[in-house]
């Protein structure tokens, strides 16, 4: 059987091919040397049909994200061929050749953005030369909730949006500036904490686990990530309680128990210092989750 490779030229003809559950196109063609980062499409597809395969050329002049919610695919770029599942997100520079595709029997949920203008090609360009595509654990929770987030925004061609689009790519840099200057200690320790954030893990055992004298592990691990421990350790535990807030119908009182808080009570006070809303309000207020769970939420202009 032929797979339908979708059309998807600089004209974007592409919104008549993919039925997206939400799709924003700006109403202005984005100024590709503008000094702001501005949006140009945006979409959630809660899952893409099964013979869905996009391929572009170099002409192509947008930098892409695209986060994996749902499913599974394969991502194509600079020569090699990477598997995509849910729980990942795939970062794709401009005026370069790429494609990816789903699962035919697992097809990808999606939540993505295409943006130019500022310096984020040149930041999107340094993400794929130091770290690759593929991001997942923590920088894929952070970088969905920012996508999400940017999808709804009243306006999408303001510095607001660019700072949106600054704050994920910061995100991506991050890491990678973590990763390539110390791999075997600083990704490891990040990864530790991501595959244990449903346990209270304190800083005497992930010490321990590297090594480590707990007061030398708390100042490198300062001066690493720029806040304490347990700090990163919270607002990783609220960021991985959104995600699961806007992709799951589980009760509050299951995600807090999910991410080892002691009672419902202190997760939600610790959510709401962190989010300025309670995770019910939360919540309520995600399209995503509206979207998936058969709720309708009016979109502000």
């Amino acid at each position: 059987m032929r797979r339908n490779y979708y059309a998807d030229d600089l004209e974007h003809d592409i919104v008549g091919t993919v039925p997206h559950d939400d799709y924003y196109i700006s109403s202005k063609p984005v100024d590709l040397n503008a000094l702001y980062m501005q949006v140009n499409r945006a979409g959630i597809v809660l899952k893409t049909p099964t013979d869905f395969v996009i391929s572009r050329d170099d002409a192509y002049r947008y930098s892409l994200i695209h986060c994996c919610f749902h499913g599974k695919g394969s991502v194509s770029c600079r020569g090699h061929m990477y598997n995509v599942h849910a729980g990942q997100a795939f970062v794709l520079a401009p005026n370069e050749g790429h494609l990816y595709s789903s699962d035919p029997k697992d097809p990808m949920g999606l939540v993505w953005v295409e943006y130019g203008g500022g310096n984020s090609a040149q930041l999107t360009t340094h993400v794929l030369d130091v770290g690759g595509p593929i991001y997942e654990g923590s920088t894929f929770v952070d970088v969905m909730n920012i996508c999400t987030s940017i999808l709804y925004q009243p306006s999408h061609m303001g510095p607001g949006i660019s700072l949106k689009l600054y704050e994920i790519l910061m995100t991506l840099c991050k890491r990678v500036e973590i990763e390539s200057g110390g791999r075997s200690v600083n990704h490891d320790i990040l990864k530790y904490i991501d595959d244990n954030i449903e346990r209270r893990l304190s800083l005497t055992e992930i010490s321990q686990a590297f090594g480590y004298h707990p007061a030398y592990f708390s100042s490198f691990f300062s001066r690493m990530m720029g806040t304490t421990y347990s700090k990163y350790v919270m607002n990783r535990k609220v960021s991985h309680a959104s995600y699961l807030l806007e992709t799951t119908a589980w009760p509050v009182e299951r995600i807090a128990q999910e991410l080892g808080f002691c009672d419902i009570s202190h997760f939600i006070q610790r959510f709401k210092a962190i989010k300025g809303v309670t995770p019910m309000a939360y919540r309520t207020g995600s399209v995503l989750y509206q979207k998936k769970h058969g709720g309708r939420r009016i979109r502000e202009e």
